[in-house]
């Protein structure tokens, strides 16, 4: 008998016996078969657990597009040229120093020496590419920047604390590389960092629309730390630290359109501002269109404290008594609207209110949270030929002559003093209702608190 043909009678007689084996056990071996397929799946799911055993999982809130990724998500890849400092001025970062030509037309920025990209090359002036509306920035040598704009604007240090990539890359110059991007059409949905030190974790940062679908993705443990507005269906969890602070770069504002024909009336105006009693809002009240952390911040400005009387009293000089004002609302400030409209009810004003999901081109009184820029300059906010800013539609001439001085000098102490008297008259004429500065809560799981130490945010 040849080898192959025992060959071949032995897999025919293991063969026999294996079906007669499953014929015999059939139950037992479809259990085995169910729990070996378990296992596996089992394992499959829990092998990207045991591989981001050292990455922290960050929240944000917010539909974001490649080109408005938030800075404080880019400054774990990268840096500004120039960034804000401590006191609200502009200190170097990537930069070494600058100079600024005698029209206040030109600035020069230097780059600091030793620089390199992710990709291990070498900094250079013409790798940085910085947009700015109606600047010229042009590349002088490998180390120098210039940028030559239009006009004189002593807040222009402003527009380049902006994160800095290599051109047509995402190579930056910090302590974590961006490896991936994950988009759905344009948004962004996730970003994946990997440190450059082996001993820092990686970072895993995801995006969601909506706060109600991040403070879930929370409780399920998906994300590790999220910054919220709203804390209350998270105080009772032992697992999670709440951490709260103050955000004097925001600024919760009621913008009255001067145009309107009731609210062009001052009085009526002041009077919707001492009707509000800021007492009951989750953050510090304000005073002005300037933050209190501000260098240029004006602590003397007219006050609208909580006075229904003195309101009363300046609705009785207008026609409004009984008059229905509509109050457009921005996401997220629902219960604040809601209190407002109980004060201006309470004074004789009647209150519709209108939810928006952005801006609107048209509106009465709106609500909504104005972030402020590091600078105390807001010419575009409030000047009268800001068409597409100026969404109150307010016209002062003082006001644009106090911008336009404040704007186009270098020296810190006369610039105070102009932004001292411009909010001292823009208050005055309250063209808005400056209400306060919002709390925001940093809600961090325990067993990820080290890691986030490590972050440089």
């Amino acid at each position: 008998m040849s080898l192959l043909s025992v060959r071949i009678r032995r897999l025919k007689f293991w063969w026999h016996l294996l079906l007669a084996y499953t014929k015999r056990y059939q139950r037992r071996v479809l259990i085995s078969a169910l729990i070996l397929i378990l296992i596996i799946s089992t394992l499959i799911k829990l092998f990207p657990i045991i591989g981001n055993g050292n990455t922290i999982t960050l929240g944000y809130v917010g539909n974001y597009t490649i080109e408005t990724i938030p800075s404080e998500v880019l400054s774990l890849a990268t840096q500004a040229l120039i960034t804000e400092g401590p006191d609200g001025k502009a200190q170097p970062q990537l930069a070494s120093h600058w100079t600024v030509s005698d029209d206040q037309k030109t600035y020069t920025v230097f780059l600091k020496d030793n620089l390199t990209w992710h990709d291990s090359t070498t900094v250079d002036a013409k790798d940085i590419s910085i947009a700015i509306s109606n600047v010229t920035a042009s590349a002088i040598n490998n180390k120098t920047i210039e940028f030559h704009l239009p006009n004189p604007i002593s807040s222009f240090l402003e527009a380049l604390d902006k994160p800095v990539f290599k051109s047509k890359t995402f190579y930056g110059t910090g302590e974590f590389r961006i490896v991936k991007i994950d988009k759905v059409d344009s948004m962004i949905k996730r970003i994946r960092l990997h440190p450059k030190n082996p001993n820092l974790p990686k970072v895993e940062i995801k995006f969601y629309s909506t706060e109600k679908q991040a403070i879930a993705a929370l409780k399920m443990g998906d994300i590790k730390v999220l910054k919220v507005a709203n804390v209350k269906a998270l105080t009772l969890w032992p697992n999670v630290d709440v951490k709260v602070a103050t955000d004097k770069s925001s600024l919760v504002t009621i913008f009255f359109k001067n145009s309107d024909q009731l609210l062009s009336s001052r009085d009526l105006r002041q009077a919707l501002s001492y009707a509000i009693n800021k007492d009951n809002f989750d953050g510090e009240a304000a005073y002005g269109p300037i933050s209190s952390a501000s260098w240029a911040y004006n602590p003397s400005v007219k006050r609208y404290d909580f006075s229904p009387a003195k309101a009363k009293e300046l609705i009785a000089r207008t026609n409004a008594k009984g008059q229905t004002i509509t109050l457009s609302v921005m996401p997220g400030l629902d219960d604040v609207a809601k209190q407002i409209q109980e004060n201006w009810q309470a004074i004789g004003i009647n209150v519709k209110l209108k939810p928006e999901k952005g801006i609107p081109l048209k509106f009465q009184a709106l609500l909504a949270v104005n972030h402020l820029p590091p600078d105390p300059d807001q010419y575009a906010l409030w000047h009268s030929t800001q068409k597409s800013t100026n969404i109150t539609d307010y016209v002062n001439v003082k006001i644009d002559k106090i911008l336009e001085d404040a704007r186009s000098t270098q020296d810190d102490s006369q610039r105070k003093d102009l932004y001292f008297d411009f909010q001292r008259y823009l208050v005055e004429d309250e063209p808005a209702a400056f209400l306060y500065h919002p709390n925001t809560y940093q809600v961090i799981y325990k067993n990820s608190e080290n890691m986030f130490k490590e972050l440089p945010l």
